[in-house]
């Protein structure tokens, strides 16, 4: 299924975490970076091959601000390579220009519970007649208290992904359509009915009048909409914020169409505020194909009349 996976590459600046306390990660850094002497200590999230100073030393000389964005920093993989137990030495001419100036960096990986490196912890030119055996055992119990609320943010976002229910449509969601819908393809197919994958996805367009509507109202306005005109045995999900899925079962690829163009007229009807692009695939009981290419084909297609919306002339 063509679902969202855990996201483990959320910048957590910029999302807020019931189970991490920025200002308790703050005071962490706070907490080496005397403990070490340090020039500066950081706090750093690495996501796919950029790199963010989630927490570092408050002065406002340090270059090295809280939330500044290291665009494909070679820190990355330096600090994947490094060993995950204890401190390992940098060279600071090898992380990125952002250190260059420093004589020594040492760093600690941080994980997520699954084993994938969130990041790290940095501590630039510590002051090494202050670095003892007690330094190591802080260091490492700071490691634990951060990983520990990394684990509940996982643990939170698992719980999320195997609720069935989108929270603010009632529709199901990614993970509860990818379970059912393809029991539910494989059941129709037995009685060979053909099946549809319709994906319906808002979008802003400057042609269509202005509309005081909140996302999440927008959201359930067309999930009513999408509910209104399906049948019993039909499915539908809510799988993005602007995103909605369809699996359709249908005696032909031209009710497969019929069936778009009433949700078109009914959203024009209902809420003709709305901007949408549509994408579609059909297959025949006898292809045999599973949901997972069916509802690609889909995406290909809104792909296409998305691209095909955008080279509009306004």
């Amino acid at each position: 299924m063509l679902t969202h996976p855990i996201d483990q590459n959320i910048w957590l600046r910029e999302q807020e975490h019931s189970a991490v306390s920025i200002p308790r990660w703050q005071q962490q850094v706070d907490l080496l970076n005397d403990l070490y002497g340090s020039k500066t200590s950081l706090i750093v999230q690495f996501s796919a091959q950029d790199a963010q100073i989630v927490c570092g030393k408050r002065q406002a000389d340090n270059p090295l601000k809280t939330g500044l964005l290291l665009v494909n920093s070679p820190l990355i993989d330096a600090v994947s390579l490094s060993s995950s137990y204890g401190t390992s030495t940098l060279n600071p001419n090898d992380i990125g220009e952002q250190f260059s100036h420093y004589e020594q960096v040492l760093s600690l990986q941080l994980s997520w519970p699954d084993g994938r490196v969130f990041g790290c912890i940095l501590i630039c030119d510590p002051n090494t007649t202050q670095s003892s055996s007690a330094s190591l055992t802080v260091i490492e119990s700071v490691r634990a208290l951060l990983q520990g609320e990394l684990k509940q943010v996982y643990l939170m976002q698992q719980v999320q992904r195997l609720s069935f229910q989108d929270e603010t449509t009632q529709m199901l969601n990614p993970y509860g359509f990818g379970l059912m819908a393809p029991r539910q393809l494989s059941l129709s197919r037995r009685f060979g009915s053909h099946a549809g994958i319709i994906i319906i996805e808002m979008v802003d367009n400057p042609l269509m009048r202005t509309v005081q509507l909140s996302q999440s109202q927008k959201a359930r306005l067309l999930a009513s909409i999408i509910s209104d005109c399906l049948r019993e045995a039909d499915m539908s999900a809510r799988i993005d914020e602007n995103k909605f899925i369809i699996l359709a079962f249908v005696d032909s690829e031209s009710n497969l169409a019929t069936l778009i163009a009433r949700l078109r007229k009914q959203i024009t009807k209902a809420a003709g505020k709305l901007s949408i692009v549509v994408g579609k695939s059909f297959f025949t009981p006898d292809a045999q194909q599973s949901l997972v290419p069916m509802q690609q084909a889909a995406e290909d297609d809104l792909e296409l009349s998305r691209q095909s919306l955008a080279n509009k002339p306004y």
